[in-house]
């Protein structure tokens, strides 16, 4: 698809859509680590609220965010286990560059397998707030492309059962049960799917189990805890040349690898809010995550431990009547340790992981909102510590800085501006090399330099916004395949400065109960600054993305959806040279038929309804060429719930 069609289906459409699903108004998110009217925020948020996620049907929380704007969702195990979200344009680091938080606990792995989407049950989710831009100050390390906060819901009484089946040998279950005794609240959830996968080993099997409890002791001291269970199974299919694709797409090069993960956590906090502004919340949790993998293909067996521990506290101050001034502060304090085995001469190697940091902003603002400034400050410093035989320790330090501002130019009409810096330290096992069992102690820490505006106008029904982002980044890191002492791959700095552009163009029109339409457009452009490479375009980005869905409210309890999502072509990972033909482009259909009538809820949906065969995951090797991860085709999916 040509950027000119792109183009022309957007000025068809009387809206478009940076969030999909919700008008954002007056909402109240969480996008300045305190719960805020989203209209003073001086960065773009889409809100998938909890509406669009019980409307949807959808299996996972990535299959939320796919054809939002500026989001990118690539799978290598076509089930959304092994899923990977670039939000902002970063392609193959894309998932180390933004940073994903359930009701404010950071969920990134410190290794590169980055966030495990398939922990995430969405039948505990309330709402999805994702912030545009950098936000270093407030998040910390990797939050360059962006934030993503999973909101949960409050435990209320009742509950429900659901079942739901389809292709691929699909089952899913889950059920919740839950109690409101005013002051006290509490909740249980168990849910479990099982798929035979649309590969040959690319099964799937996972179960949950969770709980949550809330407490208000007076009416300004409250207590809240949150745990939860998750273990999966997963096959591990491997990736298929353009000749094993054309022969068999379905088919597996690794048909006996498979993984194993178990995870478990315990949050909790107090929060203490006083009659003359000051609020003060104390938050903690413990988090235990075991992965076992076995590559058969390669007889190799590999396990990594994390253990880790975090505080984070946080005060807040808010003072003024017509002009508002609202100070946050605090601190977020990792420590972990674990061990990576790979067997045979690498062996075991132990590691301790620090993480300190502390933050603070000042938001001033006038009472009805019309204006709002920010400006912002945090210090971070990451040590990491391994042990094999002898102890190499690293570690960094980097400061990050904040000035944005929200100004409503007339009553429709609204300005938001913002510039930053961002940090990302090197990951664990990007530290680490598995070949030659030691520590690289030259990478360096990726910072940058981010400007943004957006433009937003509301209407009774309708809403359009469009928004410019550019992002100057020094020692991004990435993989090189050929690095490294003995060739075999590395991860390295980029010698040279890249620069990310972004331009997001989004709305909603509710034209009637039948024509509800969003959609957006967005265009990223991912390059290098310098070097060889000077002017390429950084692998697996595309330049043209485009998202659409029309909903319809046929009659009480009767709904129905269809959702495109375009992908424009992008050069494979790995291939800095852009010398390789291109991933391909791809256009999908999604559509889903909802029915309520009292407590029983019935549903019916199809994902890549015109059956489009294509890969959303590619990368070049000097080894091997090229290889890709097939998605699945048309698949249907069906089912029932009841509450109670």
């Amino acid at each position: 698809m040509k950027l000119k069609h792109i183009l022309w289906l957007i000025a068809a459409m009387p809206a478009t859509a940076i969030a999909q699903t919700q008008d954002l108004g007056e909402l109240n998110v969480t996008a300045s680590r305190v719960t805020a009217p989203s209209i003073t925020s001086s960065r773009p948020v889409t809100v998938i609220d909890r509406q669009a996620i019980e409307a949807s049907h959808a299996a996972t929380v990535v299959d939320l965010l796919k054809g939002l704007a500026n989001i990118v969702v690539r799978d290598t195990s076509g089930v959304g286990a092994k899923s990977q979200v670039d939000l902002g344009g970063f392609g193959e680091s894309g998932a180390a560059n933004n940073v994903v938080l359930i009701d404010g606990r950071r969920i990134n792995n410190p290794d590169l397998s980055g966030t495990d989407w398939a922990q995430i049950p969405l039948d505990q989710i309330e709402r999805i707030e994702i912030v545009h831009g950098a936000n270093s100050v407030l998040y910390g390390n990797g939050a360059v492309g962006g934030v993503i906060n999973i909101i949960t819901k409050i435990p209320a009484s009742g509950g429900n059962i659901s079942l739901a089946g389809g292709s691929f040998g699909e089952f899913s279950g889950q059920s919740r049960i839950g109690a409101d005794a005013g002051k006290t609240r509490m909740e249980a959830n168990f849910s479990g799917l099982t798929s035979k996968g649309y590969r040959d080993n690319g099964f799937f099997d996972r179960f949950d189990g969770g709980a949550r409890a809330e407490a208000d002791l007076t009416d300004s001291l409250s207590l809240h805890l949150s745990g939860n269970h998750h273990r999966d199974r997963a096959g591990l299919p491997g990736a298929l040349s353009s000749a094993q694709m054309r022969a068999n797409r379905k088919q597996a090069t690794t048909p006996q690898n498979f993984s194993r993960t178990t995870d478990n956590y315990i949050d909790g906090g107090i929060n203490w809010l006083s009659d003359f502004g000051l609020e003060a919340d104390i938050a903690g949790g413990f988090r235990r995550r075991d992965v076992h993998s076995e590559f058969v293909s390669f007889a190799s067996i590999s396990d990594f431990v994390q253990r880790n521990a975090s505080l984070r506290p946080k005060l807040t101050f808010t003072a003024g009547s017509d002009i508002v001034s609202r100070i946050v502060a605090g601190a977020d304090i990792d420590r972990g340790n674990g061990s990576f085995n790979f067997g045979g001469a690498v062996g075991n190697t132990d590691f301790d992981h620090k993480r300190d940091g502390y933050y603070g902003e000042l938001t001033v603002s006038a009472a009805d909102n019309s204006w709002a400034v920010n400006g912002g400050l945090r210090s971070e410093r990451i040590r990491d510590s391994f042990t094999k035989g002898s102890v190499s320790a690293i570690a960094n330090q980097a400061t990050a800085w904040d000035v944005g501002a929200s100004l409503g130019l007339s009553e429709r009409l609204r300005l938001r501006l913002n510039a930053a810096s961002s940090m990302r330290f090197p990951l664990l096992d990007e530290r680490f090399s598995f070949f030659s069992g030691t520590v690289d102690t030259t990478l360096k820490t990726q910072t940058g330099r981010h400007y943004s505006t957006s433009l937003r106008y509301d209407m009774k029904s309708a809403w359009l916004e469009v928004s410019a982002s550019r992002a100057n980044l020094n020692h991004e890191i990435y993989y090189n395949p050929v690095g490294g002492a003995f060739g075999f791959g590395a991860n390295e700095n980029y010698g040279a400065k890249t620069r990310h552009d972004v331009i997001m163009l989004g709305g909603h029109w509710h034209a009637h109960d039948l024509l509800q339409f969003s959609a957006n457009y967005t265009y990223s452009k991912a390059s290098f600054r310098g070097g060889i490479s000077s002017g390429k375009t950084i692998p697996a980005v595309a330049r043209n993305r485009f998202g659409a869905e029309w909903k319809a409210d046929w009659m009480q309890g009767l709904s129905s959806s269809i959702k495109l999502t375009y992908v424009g072509a992008s050069f494979l990972i790995s291939d800095q040279a852009n010398a390789r033909p291109r991933l391909p482009a791809y256009l999908t259909a999604d559509a889903v038929i909802n029915y309520r009538w009292q407590n029983v809820e019935m549903f019916a949906r199809v994902d890549n309804l015109t059956g489009k065969k294509y890969s959303n995951y590619g990368v070049f090797s000097t080894f091997s060429g090229d290889s890709f991860y097939p998605a699945p085709t048309a698949s249907f999916h069906a089912g029932a719930s009841y509450s109670f």
